[in-house]
This record gives C-alpha cells, sequence and structure tokens, in this order.
C-alpha cells in the first residue's frame, strides 16, 4: 500500500472523485509510492508578492518523479470557444493549467530546497476525471496519457507508470529522489510541527485567574468582619498574606491605627515596597524584631548583642518594658506567619493595642510551616477559621507540596493545572553546576521567561551553599539581590525566602544534610512557586523523601 499523507483525507474534503481516488492511490500502489493530498504552498515573488499554489494530490516515486493530479468529478464538458471547463454545468478551473502552473511553482519552491539542487528529476501534471471516460487527447496540452478516466480506476498503478514514463526525458545528468529526497519531500511539504505554549505567556494567563482567586478568598473578611479577635489558619498558597493585608488596609481605611507585622523581614520589607502607592497612611508595616528593636531604642533601654536568644527572649521582654514607659500604639494589630511566633512574644504584642483585650487582633497562620519552632499556640480562645482553598500554586504543585503537608483537614487546590513539577539529580557539583546552567538557559532563552521572574531556593546557609560558588552559568549568573538585569538570577535561602512567591521557583541542594527537617523544608520551599517548580535532588537522596518525589522525577 502506499504512504499517504495525511493517513486519512482531509476533513473538508467534499468531492467525492477525489476520496475515491485517495483510496485508490491507497490500496493500488505498492509502498515505494508516497501520496500527498491537498498539498499548500506558497512562493514570495519580488514583483507579484505571495502566490499561493495547491493542489489535489502529489504522487512520487523515489526513481521515477513527481506526478501532480488534478481532479475534477461529475460531468465534463469543455467549450472550446469560451475556452471555459464544466463540472455537472458548474464552471471550473482548467485542471490543465491548473497542472502547469502548479507544476512551475512547485519548482520553484523545491529549487530552495539543498537536496534538489543539481538534481534533474521528472515533474509533471495530469488530470484525473474518474467519473467518465475519455477516449483520447481533448486539447493539444491534454493528451490521453496524462488523463485519468473511469476505466483507469481499476488499475490505477497502470496508468501512473504509463503517466510517468510519458513524462520522462532522457538527460545524462538525470538523478532520482531516491528515499533521501522523498524524506526532505516529506519535511518540506508536510512537516510535522510541535509548538507548546511558552512558559512566560503561560505565567502571563495564570497569573489573572491566580489573581481573581486570591481576590475570592476576600469574601472571608465580609464574613468575619464583626469579630475582633480571629485566628485564621490556612495551607501554603491559600492567600494568608494578601488576605491579612487587606484586612489591614481596611481597618487602615476607616481611619484605625494599624500595625501589619510578620516573622520574615523579607516578607514585611516586600510588603511595605509594594504597597507603598496606595498604602493608608494609618497603616504600619514591620516585621517583629524590626518593630520591637525600633521601640525598645526609642524607649532608650539597651538593644544587642544580636544573637538567636535576644530576639527570642530578651528583646520580647525588653519591649514590654518599652510600652509601659511609652504606651500603647495601635487600634488594630494583624499577624501573618504566626506559627513562627514565640509564645513569650504575644504578650508584648498585644499591649501595643490600646485595649489589650479587645482590641482587633488577627492572627494567620499555618500549622504546617514552622521551619524554626515547633508546639506553640495562637493566643486566641475560638477555633481558627480554616483557609480550605489554594489559590496560589497551580495544582501540579499543590500536588506536590501536599507529599509534605500535615494537618487535620487536606486543603483543595482551585487554580490552573500549571505543568508538571521537574525533578532532575546530580551526582556532585559539576553535575549540578551543568544542571543550573541548563535550566535557566532553557526558561529564558528558550521560554522568554524573564531572569527576575526565577528564584533559586536552597535549603542551606550562605556558608554551607555551594551554589554562590558556582560562578557564572552560561550567560547568566546567581545574585543576592534581586535586579532587573537580564543574567541575573536571584538566590537565596528557603528561610529567608518564606512567606515569599515567585512564578518560577528552581529549589536546589535538597540532599541528606537536611534530612531531619527537610519535608519541611521542602513544603516551604516548593509552596514557593505558583507557576512553576524544578527540583535539583541529589542522586543518594534517601529513599523516604526519594518516594514521595519519584512520580515527579524527569
Amino acid at each position: 500500500m502506499a504512504r499517504m499523507i495525511p493517513k486519512k483525507p482531509h476533513s473538508e474534503t467534499k468531492s467525492q472523485a477525489e476520496l475515491r481516488l485517495f483510496a485508490a492511490f491507497e490500496q493500488q500502489l505498492p509502498d515505494a509510492y508516497t501520496v500527498f493530498h491537498s498539498v499548500s504552498w506558497q512562493l514570495r515573488d519580488k514583483r507579484t508578492g505571495v502566490q499561493d499554489g495547491e493542489t489535489d494530490f502529489l504522487v512520487v516515486h523515489p526513481d521515477s518523479g513527481i506526478l501532480i493530479v488534478e481532479v475534477k468529478g461529475g460531468h465534463i464538458r469543455y467549450d472550446g470557444q469560451q475556452d471555459q471547463w464544466y463540472s455537472s454545468g458548474n464552471p471550473i478551473k482548467d485542471p490543465f493549467k491548473q497542472g502547469r502552473n502548479n507544476k512551475y511553482s512547485l519548482l520553484q519552491k523545491l529549487n530552495e530546497l539543498p537536496v534538489w539542487r543539481g538534481r534533474w528529476v521528472t515533474v509533471g501534471y495530469a488530470a484525473a476525471f474518474p467519473d467518465v471516460k475519455v477516449k483520447g487527447a481533448l486539447r493539444l496540452d491534454a493528451p490521453r496519457e496524462l488523463i485519468l478516466d473511469a476505466g483507469d480506476m481499476a488499475n490505477v498503478l497502470e496508468w501512473v507508470k504509463q503517466a510517468l514514463a510519458y513524462l520522462q526525458g532522457r538527460r545524462p545528468d538525470d538523478k532520482p529522489l531516491g528515499e533521501h529526497g522523498i524524506a526532505e519531500l516529506v519535511k518540506t511539504l508536510s512537516p510535522s510541527v510541535d509548538l507548546p505554549p511558552l512558559l512566560s505567556v503561560e505565567i502571563a494567563v495564570q497569573a489573572q485567574e491566580q489573581e481573581r482567586l486570591t481576590r475570592d478568598q476576600f469574601n472571608m473578611l465580609d464574613f468575619l468582619s464583626r469579630h475582633r479577635r480571629v485566628a485564621i489558619s490556612g495551607c501554603a498558597g491559600s492567600g494568608k498574606t494578601m488576605l491579612s493585608y487587606e484586612k489591614a488596609r481596611r481597618l487602615a481605611e476607616q481611619n484605625f491605627n494599624v500595625l501589619w507585622t510578620c516573622f520574615n523581614v523579607n516578607l514585611a520589607d516586600w510588603l511595605r515596597l509594594d504597597s507603598a502607592e496606595s498604602r493608608p497612611a494609618t497603616l504600619h508595616i514591620a516585621n517583629f524584631h524590626r518593630l520591637a528593636d525600633e521601640l525598645v531604642q526609642r524607649a532608650g533601654l539597651p538593644t544587642g548583642p544580636y544573637t538567636s536568644e535576644y530576639f527570642e527572649k530578651i528583646l520580647p521582654e525588653r519591649l514590654l518594658e518599652a510600652v509601659n514607659h511609652f504606651g500603647s500604639q495601635y487600634d488594630a494589630i494583624i499577624v501573618d506567619e504566626g506559627q513562627d511566633f514565640y509564645d513569650n512574644w504575644w504578650l508584648p504584642l498585644q499591649c501595643l493595642l490600646h485595649d489589650p483585650d479587645q482590641g482587633i487582633f488577627y492572627v494567620f497562620f499555618d500549622d504546617n510551616q514552622n521551619i524554626y519552632r515547633g508546639g506553640k499556640q495562637i493566643p486566641l480562645e475560638s477555633a481558627p477559621f480554616p483557609l480550605l482553598h489554594n489559590c496560589r500554586n497551580t495544582q501540579h504543585i499543590h500536588r506536590q507540596v501536599l507529599q509534605f503537608y500535615r494537618s487535620d483537614v487536606a486543603p483543595t487546590a482551585i487554580g490552573p493545572q500549571g505543568r508538571p513539577v521537574e525533578r532532575h539529580n546530580y551526582a556532585n557539583t559539576a553535575e549540578l553546576k551543568r544542571l543550573l546552567r541548563q535550566v535557566l538557559h532553557r526558561l529564558i532563552v528558550e521560554e522568554d521567561v524573564p531572569a527576575w521572574d526565577i528564584v533559586v531556593l536552597t535549603p542551606k546557609s550562605r556558608e554551607r551553599s555551594q551554589l554562590w560558588g558556582l560562578g557564572p552559568l552560561g550567560n547568566f549568573r546567581l545574585v543576592e539581590q534581586q535586579t532587573e538585569a537580564t543574567g541575573d538570577v536571584y538566590c537565596t535561602t528557603t528561610h529567608s525566602f518564606k512567606g515569599l512567591e515567585s512564578p518560577i521557583i528552581i529549589l536546589a541542594e535538597v540532599d541528606n544534610e537536611q534530612i531531619w527537617h527537610l519535608s519541611t523544608v521542602l513544603y516551604v520551599g516548593c509552596s514557593r512557586a505558583r507557576n512553576h517548580l524544578i527540583l535539583l535532588t541529589a542522586a543518594d537522596l534517601s529513599d523516604k523523601i526519594a518516594a514521595k518525589l519519584q512520580a515527579l522525577k524527569l
């Protein structure tokens, strides 16, 4: 059977004559033949502009050449006085003129191919009238040998051989197409093309949906508007930070003096900068330790040395002294990242309220996200209101995050599907560098993603990480501050990026050094990605963790 391209007739083909000839070519011609159906091309001419070419069939043989076939069905009539062809009474194009024009147009197109240069290949045209009987030549340019009629339909192979033999000339430089020539012809006339959407475009489209879903979460604030002291729990990606800021903004718009605070200094800095143009004057944003240190200094109390003991124990005590010194500051306090607050921080924080017992006090927290400490209690008696929908991460990222989520109720993802999470293994530092270079090149160069939409995270400290010592990564480099330079990719620790997010996260250096808290680190690191997540993991990663990532390995 002949190789038919496409394998089935085009769905828009209405001509029964064409459909019957398609079946005859497929069933009667042997394997050596390739038959193209409904072939189209364009030819650019400097004088006349773009010219379109199209033929019903192109019959190709590696040794005999190419036959262009125009098909006309029904009752065929030609009016020589008017130079007009008819099919069942309807005017139609001259099939022989069509074939002749398509021959030269196609030859011009084929001459652009390297494989065609220097070849003399037989190329001719013919007409097929499968519904009528033709006794002889119809015109001087329409010999019987180049006309297929109803009688030829029973032996299409013989007719094709006869037509190609009639067209063949004798030249000393004849060089048939061969199998390689046919392969090049297929690539030219009917190439297979795969054009997946750019990740940059996917991100832009998904961002609109994710923003809408986050704003839909604001409905909870309407529900809780009469509550003065509330705890709200939610998984990473449930919109807690945006919801907490919206609550603070609404209160400030009502002339309340409001404090929005959190644990992570980078999160507070980002929110303060992001909201600078629209933030009400009565809304103060600061992370807990910076706020406490400023107030302690204002009260004239000693500060430092800045050790973990100072931040966790001494500073909260001095903040309480400072409050006793200059009094309360706020009508309302909104806390984000409440899971990271020590129990001894809550009292001095609440004392900043004009009414410590009844003042507006909202705490947003993730009971699974404690990467510094555990077993802490939110200082509110009522049960927390849960946020059950992940509206930030794509569904693929959410499913990965759930592998490391521990809570009584599993949240559901309502955002876009997104791409599958990628996971790549490396055995040593050289392989890590090669992988990271390849990934960055693919994302920025091939997927058209701006470098500032990518963040590389490591669960290791600045001193223990290998990332900053990798040097140039092709045309890119890792930097410690976010910039808009095309070759700069922001790199930081998972701890520092906690509470923040980026369209693309590359979580690198996932190895057994963090084995005791690796599940928690993966939960936080993976959930920072809004649209796409890439994991670079050590080849000898523990079986326990690898099992949760196995389905994602590429």
